[in-house]
């Protein structure tokens, strides 16, 4: 079974993976698949997550992680993330 988490945190592959860089450029990562099963809604996709991360920040100036919060992980073979992302917001 391949294991996009494992896969997509390849030191070979992605300076400082364990980092979630917004800024990264283009990488080879396994998240839409690869070659012919690369996926059609690939491209809606990463424009609709621009869209909505664009239009939350522009809204929330002042949102940020908030410190020391714990973070459980998601139980999933699959999918690499936290159940919840404590934020908080100081309004300007």
């Amino acid at each position: 079974m391949a294991w996009i988490g494992s896969a997509n945190r390849d030191e070979r592959q992605f300076q400082r993976p364990a980092e979630f860089d917004v800024d990264r450029g283009h990488n080879r990562h396994l998240a839409f698949g690869h070659g012919i099963h690369f996926c059609l809604g690939a491209p809606l996709a990463r424009l609709e997550a621009r869209i909505a991360l664009e239009a939350l920040l522009s809204r929330l100036p002042g949102l940020s992680l908030e410190q020391g919060a714990p973070l459980e992980r998601m139980d999933s073979t699959i999918v690499y993330g936290v159940k919840a992302l404590p934020v908080r917001w100081q309004p300007a």
